[in-house]
């Protein structure tokens, strides 16, 4: 796995190697601004055929835009410089690139970045704290409308440890040195390039955060095999009510395909419907659905004896897709007693918070507005490294699957980050499509992690292969789950399994 760096241990990373001797700040500085440009020449398409600007701004983030240019030019692309301050502080730097006048110029509003092929962004680095004046987001504005940019270290106009931003770059490629910075992932960005630059090796007391390299820890995966449909462990799955069945039909599938062999479905109706329409519902799902096991019993808003509650009999229960009412005590004492709990979706209306999440083996799946009123957040607090490590706290051997831009893993020492879902997953349904693989790997034996960074894999590797070989566009969450099988041969083939 990839450590992912604050902006406090990236700094804290520069000052250990620099005071070390191992590279001074120069050294760091050139090899930076060479990776950019080879980055540029080796990745771009006909790239000696293309203009660049490189927009650079005072600080170290504008001195790797200064060697970018300069190796630029050795390389024979066209590039010229253009600083946003007057006093941009980086004399000395053009003295020993030799870069002379007819290089470089101060911005002004006759400067059109979109007349160029190629913007290279150099303004702010991971520094940057404090909100942009009305000078910067206009100029970010006119930055943005070039579709061609590549940013250095991170996007400018972005905080390194937080989602907080308004305006910010729109890079199609970022070039980060050493190691990511959480704020690559809090927000989105099209494409990461992470080069080393010759950093020390980073000391065990900075990493808490880390980036999923998911062929290399899937190696350590083993397949189960030899499985039979009682030796996995039974899933009970709890979703869906009369407005929102297919939720529960996304989640059972699901489970299905990723190789669960026994699986029970409950559907809970609230009270506004009578059994015959239960019947009717659950007769449907039967004569479509053979494969699935449904429960005809109907427990009216989940109301039911002690005695007679169905799910202490189950290893793994999912509980939530689609339920659309709070259930009672005694539905919820029997979640207590499953050995591996799923929540999603509608199971987050039965807690106030975190507090009451009781089960400690646990996966809970929140998107960020249910994250928030999990952990009593306020609609508008900003997610950063300072909130994540709260929730650390306060999850009590829970593991936490936060759905954003990116996968957000959180256990109590660790936050893991996937990286690997396209933008079809923003589909009604795919959620309930993760819960359903998730418990389905808990039943085969896989830990609560391992199944939380293998399930996650597997989904958005599914919307992966959906995009590659069927369309990039178009996609329901039934499609996800055809698509799970290729999946697990995408698996198998980075993993050696």
């Amino acid at each position: 796995m990839i450590p992912v760096l604050t902006k406090e241990q990236a700094y804290k990373l520069d000052k250990e190697t620099i005071e070390s001797g191992h590279l001074s700040q120069e050294e760091l500085m050139e090899n930076a601004g060479k990776a950019v440009a080879q980055f540029f020449c080796e990745k771009i398409q006909n790239p000696f055929s293309k203009t660049v600007i490189v927009v650079c701004g005072k600080g170290n983030n504008g001195g790797d835009g200064i060697v970018t240019h300069s190796y630029l030019k050795k390389y024979y692309v066209s590039s010229k410089i253009v600083f946003i301050e007057k006093n941009h502080g980086h004399s000395k730097l053009l003295k020993k690139y030799k870069i002379s006048k007819s290089e470089f110029s101060i911005y002004n509003k006759k400067i059109k970045f979109d007349n160029y092929d190629w913007v290279i962004d150099g303004v702010f680095g991971i520094g940057l704290s404090r909100s942009l004046s009305d000078k910067y987001i206009k100029i970010i504005k006119e930055l943005n409308k070039n579709k061609n940019i590549i940013s250095i270290d991170i996007s400018s106009g972005l905080f390194a440890n937080s989602s907080k931003s308004t305006f910010f770059v729109n890079s199609k490629h970022v070039i980060t040195f050493g190691y990511p910075k959480l704020g690559h992932y809090i927000e989105t960005i099209n494409d990461l390039y992470i080069t080393d630059i010759g950093f020390k090796s980073i000391s065990s007391d900075i990493q808490n955060v880390e980036f999923l390299d998911v062929c290399n820890i899937l190696k350590s995966f083993k397949m189960k095999s030899n499985i039979h449909k009682y030796s996995t462990g039974r899933i009970a799955i709890n979703a869906g009510s009369f407005n929102y069945p297919g939720a529960a039909l996304l989640s059972s599938r699901a489970a299905c395909k990723t190789g669960a062999s026994y699986v029970n479905l409950f559907i809970y109706p609230n009270t506004n419907y009578n059994q015959d329409q239960f019947n009717n519902l659950i007769s449907n799902i039967k004569s479509s659905y053979p494969d699935l096991i449904v429960n005809d019993q109907c427990y009216i808003n989940g109301n039911f004896d002690e005695e007679d509650n169905p799910l202490p009999k189950y290893n793994n229960v999912l509980f939530g897709p689609g339920i659309d009412y709070k259930q009672d005590d005694n539905f919820l004492s029997g979640l207590e007693q499953a050995k591996n709990l799923v929540i999603d979706a509608g199971g987050f209306q039965s807690f106030p918070d975190i507090s009451a999440y009781h089960h400690k083996k646990t996966i809970l799946t929140p998107h960020l507005g249910e994250f928030k009123r999990i952990f009593q957040l306020k609609d508008n607090e900003i997610v950063d490294i300072d909130l994540l490590k709260s929730v650390q706290k306060k999850i009590d051997q829970k593991i936490i699957i936060l759905k954003s831009f990116n996968t957000f893993i959180i256990t109590e020492d660790m936050i893991y980050i996937m990286s690997r879902g396209p933008s079809l997953l923003a589909t009604a349904g795919t959620g309930d499509v993760l819960s359903g693989i998730l418990v389905s790997l808990l039943s085969h034996g896989y830990s609560r992690l391992e199944a939380s960074i293998l399930g996650t894999y597997l989904h958005a590797e599914a919307a992966n292969y959906y995009m590659n070989y069927i369309s990039k566009d178009g996609m329901t969450a039934s499609d996800l789950i055809d698509c799970i099988p290729h999946a697990f041969n995408e698996l198998r083939r980075n993993s050696e399994l």
